[in-house]
């Protein structure tokens, strides 16, 4: 009789873990989440697409590592050495299935951030969602002017504090002929990014440009909009 209840009980700890697995990612990779107002049916498909694939690579990586997790901790008192083993493999698993997916995962955020119909203040989750993958994408995107999500990109840059776009930052911070709000808000993800590279741009910005009281005045209320 205790030997069943022992099965009973690491049965429902699978059915239990596994499920919170599902209903974990089902929850955060729901489409719903990035479509707060009608579509068009293109854009709709786009997020769908991309958000089932975040879903089944996330779930099944993660079901992975929980089961042999939970094998591994259910052992260890019978089994050290195997135990320890399926640990092994748990760290190898984990490892390299963020370097084979992640290029994935990246192209899937960027998909919903250019395609998501959100209020203003949400429009950078999917990038902080994909981190420094999809922030390496939105890098070369947003080197181009005519990118219809360039504001947005280089305030998501600056929220996950990319590094690497210091300096192409630097250089549309420079640039006069870029719009007021780019620069405002390259100036503002630059503060963010911190490194040694954002501080020269900002230092050269402020002996070199922001002497003008409308500049002045852009980043002051970017600042406030942004409150980094």
């Amino acid at each position: 009789m205790k030997k069943l209840i022992e099965v009973f009980f690491i049965v429902l700890a699978f059915i239990v873990a596994n499920a919170f697995v599902y209903l974990f990612w089902w929850t955060l990779t729901d489409s719903a989440n990035y479509i707060w107002e009608p579509v068009s049916a293109f854009r709709q498909a786009t997020i769908e697409h991309a958000c089932n694939k975040i879903f089944w690579i996330n779930y099944t990586t993660w079901t992975v590592v929980v089961n042999l997790f939970l094998i591994a901790f259910l052992s260890y008192q019978y089994y050290t050495r195997f135990s320890l083993s399926l640990a092994l493999i748990l760290v190898i698993v984990h490892l390299s299935s963020w370097a084979i997916f992640n290029p994935y995962l990246a192209k899937s955020y960027i998909a919903i951030f250019e395609n998501q119909a959100v209020s203003k203040v949400f429009l950078t989750e999917p990038i902080k969602r994909g981190g420094y993958g999809a922030g390496d994408l939105l890098l070369e995107k947003i080197r181009d002017p005519s990118y219809p999500q360039r504001e947005a990109g280089i305030k998501a840059l600056g929220e996950i504090r990319h590094e690497p776009a210091a300096e192409h930052l630097g250089r549309i911070l420079l640039n006069d002929k870029e719009p007021e709000k780019i620069r405002g808000n390259s100036y503002i993800a630059l503060k963010s990014i911190g490194t040694s590279m954002s501080k020269k741009y900002l230092l050269l910005f402020s002996q070199l440009v922001l002497q003008n009281d409308k500049d002045r005045e852009v980043i002051r209320k970017l600042e406030k909009e942004n409150e980094y």
